[in-house]
């Protein structure tokens, strides 16, 4: 496919999308593109509203990467966005945002989403968790009844301790 065929959105900057410098290597760009779809790819969401939003990125994603992966196609775009280019190198001053620097926003890609036997191992710890805090509180209340039935401690007992009679005075 020559430049000429080539399509490309204008409004689109394909070097932000990759999150590359515009004099990155086709190694720079390749390693970016594979990186962002290890993150964004759709088979890694099962919510069909995640996974939608997923499928859009990729498009972007893949479409950036088939023009910037073609020399005869990037140097099109490149031709193309020349004008653009300028003026967002200008801003970048005022901005901080640069292709190829992290956001100054702090954006970040979204996490894999864990998989089966993490989900099913976090679950079981905490079933056990709450098991052993259930032992403990059915432990402690087992102990403070013995103490009750060892030591006689009802009626009379209950209101000297509750009218101060076993209270230390400091």
């Amino acid at each position: 496919m020559t430049a000429s065929r080539t399509r490309f959105d204008t409004s689109v900057n394909y070097y932000q999308v990759l999150n590359v410098a515009p004099g990155a290597t086709a190694e720079d760009i390749t390693r970016a593109y594979r990186a962002l779809m290890r993150v964004n790819h759709p088979d890694f969401y099962q919510e069909s509203l995640a996974r939608a939003k997923a499928e859009e990125r990729a498009k972007l994603i893949n479409a950036a990467y088939a023009v910037l992966s073609r020399p005869d196609a990037r140097k099109a775009y490149d031709a193309q966005m020349r004008p653009r280019a300028v003026s967002d190198t200008l801003m970048q001053r005022y901005t901080g945002a640069a292709p190829g620097r992290a956001d100054p926003m702090g954006a970040r890609p979204r996490p894999r989403p864990p998989s089966r036997a993490a989900t099913r191992a976090r679950r079981r710890a905490y079933r056990s968790a709450v098991r052993q805090l259930m032992l403990m509180a059915a432990t402690f209340a087992l102990i403070i009844m013995l103490l009750v039935v060892a030591f006689g401690l009802t009626g009379a007992a209950w209101d000297a301790i509750s009218d101060g009679f076993f209270t230390i005075n400091w």
